[in-house]
């Protein structure tokens, strides 16, 4: 009769799903397939920012106003890999309006290698059209859209408006108008302090 050691065959069950166990690299987020292997969901997200401001200036806006004929404006473009994985295949197309011509810069971007937390940041400069300015006394807006795309699919788009005129802009004098009011007002009082001596004669 045949002597079964079930120690020896329980400790080798054990050493076994030890080394398995000890094989298996495990991802937060995957689960495990019926027959193997896994499916693993990654967390993938991608910020994007977009600012002009008219060449020369310090700050960066959401809109900028009275760009004037010849003027150029200045666009930045910011997308940031908020996920956690690095992917690759990345585009960032710029749909600059119809009314504005470009001076520089590409309006289509593609790049691999995009590691978590990476930004890459794409500048463009333009001008409003000179025919957009063929007219009199108006003021208008239009509105440019950055869209970052994977894999040629959308993942979000931010937008900077910029708005130009042909009107002049005048201001009054800071003190002319003030000045007048006080003369006319003395000259007021004086009249008023004649009168008043009159009627007490």
């Amino acid at each position: 009769m045949v002597k079964i050691n079930y120690k020896l065959i329980a400790a080798v069950l054990v050493a076994s799903a030890a080394t398995v166990l000890g094989s298996t690299t495990a991802f937060a987020g995957c689960e495990s397939n019926y027959g193997g292997g896994q499916t693993c969901v990654y967390n993938k997200r991608f910020d994007i920012e977009k600012k002009v401001r008219k060449e020369g200036d310090d700050e960066w806006k959401d809109k900028i106003t009275n760009v004037k004929k010849g003027q150029i404006v200045e666009f930045k473009v910011k997308v940031k890999n908020e996920g956690d994985i690095e992917t690759d295949d990345m585009g960032m197309r710029d749909k600059l309006p119809s009314e504005l011509e470009k001076v520089s810069g590409d309006l289509t971007e593609y790049w691999n290698d995009f590691e978590p937390g990476e930004t890459k940041t794409f500048y463009i400069k333009a001008k409003v059209k000179d025919s957009e300015y063929d007219r009199e006394n108006f003021e208008k807006c239009v509105v440019n859209k950055a869209e970052v795309e994977y894999n040629d699919d959308d993942q979000g788009s931010d937008t900077a408006t910029v708005c130009y005129t042909n009107r002049e802009v005048t201001e009054l004098p800071e003190t002319g108008g003030s000045s007048v009011a006080l003369g006319a007002l003395g000259l007021g009082l004086v009249a008023a302090g004649i009168a008043l001596k009159k009627f007490a004669r």
